[in-house]
């Protein structure tokens, strides 16, 4: 580029590409969990409870091996920004290697789960899940070195086309009869599209440097943590489906896995843009630790708001809209999908906290954080299973999502030097609002005797509570609402217009 070029490029503020970034990450996350979606609803009329019990078996059991993945180096090189072109290549080959130990451990240990559990085809998922780990190494890379240049546009359209082939994938296998198999085998298409589409979008391949001891060990010294993170992170996740499985039959895992399946593709619509672009902006805003806890509160504000709407709106409609699409086949999972989605509000604004901390380098600290809840979630699993049914067990685990989200969220507080009001109380105070418009909603079906209604119906009651809920929001959190729509208003009018941002 000219030099005349280079100053005739127009700047954006790097607040403003963040949030024109977080807008292109819910395109994409939007897109996909609406294939998601698609794609459940024909697992669920396909696939039986044995199959669902069966692909969270083996990813509960394929945690530890995870946490492996690429030695955590996709999301060093975020956080190393700018120098990217300094460890690309070093950070690749130690991801292989270490993606390649993962492969042998889960090739290994597959006939002894498959023994432990009676079921044959566990080996084949598991086997399955072993080989995507390899060949996703690059593809991860790629898609690292678009975040580090804030390229959102571009990453947003590859995690688009890799949801809707995953998710195409999954429902075509299901219909073909692959069973449980259905679940895995499109981490190997996708695993070679990333690769592929992540090389177009980036132009080739980094400056090749030597793999060293000094290197490596230097790489290692943070990746550690970044390993223990995500091995924390997987245990949140799935650590429930860990214990519920051993304590538990198949029918129940089945059953509580397909209803968290479902609240947690609505979360996700959230949680994918904060992962995907906050870090890379609280990286940039490291040098000014204010503005980074002045962004870091109002991002904290603008999500809960969001997430307090959609999720209680699922609580509302999760009767008639799981009973309507699947005939009541899947109808004891409804106690778990709403149960679940009312403690997510709260839960979900872990991971900006997670994000906000890894930008600042502390890998140590969240692996920390993010172990004890691990840990945390597997007891609540566990108290659940040992106590009761599938009730007992999404209520104890909700209680435990909303206590330690407060939790966790007061602790990453603290820790920046911000006064606990300025989280907790924007956060109780939007889930108690959304919680009065539901229960204000529930009362007006009452009153009005609307009892077995349809799914089109219950939209029509999902419009009245945001209805209430917006009105609430309006009056008593009016400048929360106003960052919102003035977010939206600046960023969509310029929506995907390139620029470079300035910190």
């Amino acid at each position: 580029m000219s030099r005349s070029a280079a100053t005739t490029e127009r700047r954006v503020p790097l607040s403003g590409l963040a949030a024109t970034g977080i807008l292109w990450a819910s395109v994409g996350t939007v897109a996909g969990k609406l294939a998601s979606l698609g794609a459940q609803l024909v697992l669920g009329w396909v696939l039986s409870t044995e199959d669902f019990a069966l692909y969270a078996i083996a990813i509960s059991w394929s945690t530890i091996v995870l946490a492996l993945r690429n030695a955590g180096t996709q999301r060093i090189l975020i956080q190393k920004g700018s120098g990217y072109d300094a460890y690309a290549t070093i950070c690749l080959k130690i991801a292989l290697l270490f993606n390649g130990i993962g492969f042998v451990i889960l090739a290994l240990a597959a006939p002894l789960l498959a023994h432990l559990y009676e079921s044959a085809s566990l080996k084949t998922i598991i086997w399955t899940i072993a080989l995507s780990l390899p060949l996703n190494t690059a593809g991860l890379l790629f898609q690292a070195k678009l975040s580090c240049d804030l390229n959102f546009g571009k990453l947003a359209r590859i995690n688009i086309w890799s949801a809707l082939l995953r998710h195409g994938s999954t429902a075509a296998f299901a219909l073909s009869g692959f069973g449980a198999l259905s679940f895995v085998l499109p981490l190997i298409v996708i695993a070679c599209f990333e690769t592929m589409a992540g090389w177009h979008a980036v132009g080739g391949w980094p400056p090749n440097h030597r793999l060293t001891w000094q290197a490596m060990s230097g790489v290692l010294k943070d990746s550690r943590w970044v390993m223990l993170t995500s091995f924390a992170g997987i245990l949140v996740m799935n650590g429930d489906y860990l214990a519920i499985g051993l304590l538990q039959n198949k029918e129940s895992l089945g059953l509580y896995f397909f209803g968290f399946q479902l609240s947690f593709s609505l979360a996700a619509l959230f949680t994918n843009g904060v992962e995907a672009v906050m870090m890379p902006a609280f990286s940039r805003l490291d040098h000014d630790k204010d503005r980074q806890k002045s962004a870091f509160f109002r991002s904290v504000r603008m999500l809960t708001l969001g997430t307090t709407l959609a999720c209680f709106a699922l609580v509302l409609v999760a009767d008639p809209l799981v009973h309507g699409l699947w005939s009541g086949k899947w109808d004891s999972a409804i106690p778990v999908v709403q149960l679940l989605a009312l403690s997510m509000p709260i839960k979900l604004v872990m991971p900006l906290c997670r994000t906000l901390m890894e930008g600042r380098g502390e890998w140590r600290l969240v692996a920390g954080l993010l172990l004890a809840d691990g840990v945390g979630t597997i007891i609540a699993g566990a108290t659940g299973a040992w106590s009761g049914g599938l009730i007992v067990i999404a209520g104890v685990v909700s209680a435990y999502n909303l206590v330690s989200g407060l939790l966790f969220c007061a602790f990453v507080t603290n820790r920046i030097g911000g006064r606990l009001g300025d989280v907790l109380l924007p956060m109780v105070f939007t889930f108690a609002i959304g919680g009065f418009s539901l229960v204000g909603t529930e009362a007006l079906m009452i009153l009005t005797h609307v009892r077995n209604f349809t799914i089109w119906q219950a939209f029509g009651l999902v419009i009245m509570y945001s209805g209430i809920y917006l009105g609430l929001t309006q009056v008593f959190l009016k400048g929360s609402v106003r960052e919102i729509v003035e977010v939206l208003r600046r960023q969509i009018t310029g929506f995907g217009v390139p620029g470079r941002a300035t910190s």
